[in-house]
């Protein structure tokens, strides 16, 4: 069973964020835990990161997040 993963497209949308800020998050050390990914077999231009749902629904639950988009 494969556990569900965000792109940073997707993280984005969800808290109402550039793709900037989340970058800049990832920086800076903040934020929650994220994942690269191997490029092979990924279209080019695609985001090589990836957040594990679980660990984005507990950064909300600790920090008080509430999603714009579920």
């Amino acid at each position: 069973m494969t556990e569900p993963y965000l792109t940073t497209d997707q993280l984005a949308r969800r808290w109402g964020l550039t793709k900037n800020a989340l970058k800049s998050q990832r920086r800076r050390k903040q934020g929650p835990s994220y994942y690269m990914v191997n490029r092979l077999g990924l279209p080019l231009g695609e985001s090589l990161v990836r957040y594990k749902l679980a660990d984005v629904l507990a950064f909300e639950l600790a920090y008080s997040i509430t999603p714009l988009q579920p």
